[in-house]
């Protein structure tokens, strides 16, 4: 799973080649790359990807339906809970 939204409702993922073969992830060279036409492609292409799959499911609320029920199962025996105390609360301007 992936991040906190995950634990809390379906998400999705797409995987694309945003940088060259052998760059090590988390580095100014990843960076660097990222702001190149040819990452630029590939996230459109990813934000296209990840639109049309929404599009589908809201489109067919049986295959919706479906998802919803293989993340409940999935899910169930692993309750989110949130690691930030209750207490702590965000800074206020």
């Amino acid at each position: 799973m992936f991040g906190d939204v995950s634990s809390v409702v379906p998400t999705a993922q797409c995987w694309t080649p945003a940088w060259a073969i052998g760059t090590n992830p988390h580095t100014w060279q990843v960076v660097a790359q990222g702001k190149s036409p040819a990452a630029h492609k590939v996230m459109a292409h990813a934000a296209k990807t990840l639109a049309a799959t929404g599009l589908s499911l809201i489109a067919s609320p049986d295959r919706l339906a479906v998802v919803k029920v293989e993340w409940a199962e999935k899910t169930d025996s692993n309750a989110y809970h949130c690691p930030i105390p209750d207490h702590i609360r965000p800074p206020t301007p």
